[in-house]
């Protein structure tokens, strides 16, 4: 199980990596080569700010009914998967099958009942509100 933070220092660990990929990073997920032709595109992304931490998560294929967001013990679940068989009448038998599956540690400061999740055109937005956290100074009389 990785927490959201693994997940972003991953990220930034792939655009840093000049071995890995010999490209040049730009936002998004997106890696052009040095001829700014497309190269990689990464199938997930993740951003943070003060008030929320946003989740990108490309799922082609899938339909709202087949994919599942819940929130186990503090614990981000993500499940998605779908399976297809055809080709019973000829030679040749078609099947399709995908399947996503992954856990993500959410940290402390997330408010997991407003989280909110949307497919749309293949792609999971996943939107994690974060608590405002307040200060709160006390001063201790010294004896």
């Amino acid at each position: 199980m990785r927490t959201v933070r693994q997940m972003l220092d991953t990220l930034d660990g792939l655009f840093e990596d000049a071995f890995m990929f010999p490209t040049i990073s730009s936002p998004r997920g997106v890696l052009r080569s040095t001829d700014n032709t497309l190269a990689v595109r990464i199938p997930w992304d993740i951003m943070e700010d003060d008030d929320e931490i946003k989740m990108r998560l490309d799922m082609p294929g899938l339909s709202k009914e087949d994919v599942k967001v819940c929130v186990e013990d503090d614990v981000l679940v993500i499940n998605g998967g779908q399976k297809r068989e055809k080709g019973e009448n000829d030679s040749w038998s078609a099947r399709s099958y995908s399947s996503y599956n992954t856990r993500l540690l959410l940290p402390d400061d997330c408010e997991t009942e407003k989280i909110k999740a949307e497919l749309k055109n293949g792609v999971l937005n996943i939107t994690i509100p974060k608590a405002k956290v307040e200060s709160k100074v006390v001063d201790i009389h010294v004896e």
